[in-house]
């Protein structure tokens, strides 16, 4: 079962620019202050590169996720293809689920700069329980409309701080 979403902003900047910006971990985390509790890349230069892993807390549609991934493929400044496990905490951490995850990043050239998009995935197992979670987090906590606003406030950020310092 799997939760699929795209976000996406035309930014008009360098496309390197808007690679350094987004990929810090600093700025990643500002760019959603609501839900973003941290991040840090494992990796020489603290920064996205095929095979680093990394470690995320965040909130996703109200609930806490300790996210722990590695970058399967980084190409900068064209694409950064993502995965890792969330460990999500039901009834005040009673109850701990883990969900595959994962994403992609890539900055293409458009007629008015460089489309910044991000295609993300939730994966729940293909069990009766998955699909229960699955059917919960989508019909009972609006979690399709949840994971668009949280990764479009990611883009919509890194677009209005790159086209301000332009």
């Amino acid at each position: 079962m799997l939760l699929k979403q795209r976000v996406s902003a035309v930014v008009d900047n360098k496309p390197e620019v808007i690679w350094d910006y987004a990929s810090d971990p600093k700025n990643w985390s500002a760019s959603n202050t609501l839900e973003h509790r941290g991040l840090k890349i494992f990796s020489k230069s603290g920064l996205p590169e095929t095979g680093a892993t990394f470690h995320q807390k965040e909130y996703v549609a109200g609930f806490f996720a300790d996210l722990q991934g590695h970058f399967l493929y980084v190409e900068r400044p064209k694409v950064c293809v993502w995965t890792g496990i969330a460990s999500y905490k039901l009834l005040g951490g009673l109850l701990k689920i883990r969900i595959s995850e994962g994403g992609t990043v890539t900055l293409t050239k458009v007629d008015k700069g460089w489309e910044f998009v991000h295609d993300v995935y939730m994966d729940y197992s293909d069990s009766l329980f998955g699909r229960l979670l699955y059917w919960s987090f989508i019909n009972l906590f609006n979690g399709q409309k949840a994971v668009f606003a949280h990764a479009n406030r990611e883009v919509v950020y890194f677009k209005t701080q790159l086209e301000k310092e332009k």
